[in-house]
């Protein structure tokens, strides 16, 4: 599994986001969950949606407090999802 991924500042929160993108035309967004003065996160908000298509009504949430392993198993699922054509 590779992808593309970016990195910035969720524009809501100011929290760390992740984004990477599948060469399944999947893309999932992580954003981490960071308690002030800590520098570690222990949840995540994860989310999937086609490629480039963010805020068009094709965001599918899969959780709003992930774990770390919770985060991997989403991207796995999300990178063997069915091509888009």
């Amino acid at each position: 599994m590779s992808a593309a991924f970016e990195a910035d500042l969720d524009p809501q929160t100011g929290a760390p986001r992740v984004r990477m993108n599948f060469s399944n035309g999947w893309s999932i967004s992580i954003v981490l969950m960071m308690r002030p003065s800590q520098t570690s996160c222990l949840i995540a908000s994860v989310a999937a949606c086609p490629t480039g298509r963010w805020g068009q009504g094709k965001t599918q949430l899969l959780e709003s407090e992930a774990s770390p392993e919770e985060v991997a198993q989403f991207a796995v699922e999300v990178a063997a999802r069915e091509a888009l054509s």
